[in-house]
């Protein structure tokens, strides 16, 4: 089957993707690894946080925002190795405070760093839920954290409701 991909998404994808490569120490080596279909660390702390979710909670998340929003909706990967989801967020989103959340904000040396595949490829046990993107006039399109924490609410109750167990 053929996937038709619009020029547009393709430049919003590409832009996107060039955000993200300028928080790296080398933008060029970065675009070099993506092209060769590896992952490369970026800094969380300086253009975005990530709140890492467990993956059942943080797929349905994912979904509850585009069910509603999806131009809003900003970069998602899927950590397959530790089962996570990563959203990336505006920096300094204190409504994070949650259980089953954790925020990576470059506050903490160990949790500084997330690993990006390249778009549209899974790279070091990573891909993308949804790929980055950035619109004409706009550095980056960031998932608002007050919208996630709603999609979070949502899809926890609906997880609870199927049967889903959180960890203690």
């Amino acid at each position: 089957m053929t996937t038709i991909v619009s020029t547009a998404l393709t430049r919003q994808v590409v832009g996107g993707m060039r955000w993200l490569g300028a928080y790296t120490r080398a933008p060029d080596a970065t675009w070099r690894a993506w092209s060769k279909g590896r992952a490369v660390p970026v800094p969380a702390g300086r253009g975005f946080a990530v709140v890492r979710l467990p993956e059942p909670l943080g797929r349905a998340a994912v979904r509850a925002l585009l069910g509603s929003a999806p131009s809003l909706v900003g970069p998602a990967l899927v950590n397959h190795s530790q089962d996570v989801v990563e959203i990336l967020v505006p920096i300094a989103p204190a409504v994070w405070q949650g259980p089953d959340a954790e925020l990576i904000d470059g506050s903490r040396i160990s949790t500084r760093m997330v690993k990006v595949p390249p778009p549209g490829r899974r790279a070091d046990g990573r891909d993308w839920l949804c790929p980055p993107r950035a619109l004409p006039g706009c550095s980056a399109v960031l998932t608002d954290p007050y919208r996630l924490a709603g999609a979070v609410d949502v899809a926890r109750n609906a997880l609870l409701v199927a049967g889903y167990r959180f960890n203690p």
